[in-house]
């Protein structure tokens, strides 16, 4: 039987679909995002994310809990907390509060930008 998952605030993330769409059709037309940046007066960040949401499928789990066991499956696959937000479209701290949920562990425990030592 799995673990009960505690509850978690969830709130949703939504970035404007027109200039999603608009960025992801300059960035696929070969332009840097920090050019895209620079013209639209945006940081690189929310740059890349618009890329994201831009290209990625939209999935919306049924509940909380299934959000949570979500969200580790993909983090221990690899997956960034940008590509999660925008596939989910939670914020960020959502994302990290589930993730805390459903391991009991810190969010940070999975850091894919650090090797292991054998």
């Amino acid at each position: 039987m799995a673990r009960k998952i505690p509850e978690y605030p969830v709130h949703p993330f939504d970035l404007d679909a027109k200039l999603a769409a608009k960025v992801t059709k300059r960035r696929q037309a070969g332009e840097s995002i920090s050019a895209i940046a620079k013209d639209l007066g945006m940081g690189t960040g929310r740059t890349a994310l618009a890329v994201l949401v831009g290209t990625t499928e939209r999935t919306t789990p049924p509940s909380p809990e299934a959000l949570a066991r979500a969200v580790v499956k993909d983090r221990k696959a690899g997956a960034s907390w940008g590509l999660l937000m925008a596939r989910y479209r939670v914020t960020e701290g959502t994302l990290k509060a589930a993730y805390e949920a459903a391991t009991g562990q810190p969010y940070s425990s999975i850091d894919h930008r650090t090797k292991k030592e054998s």
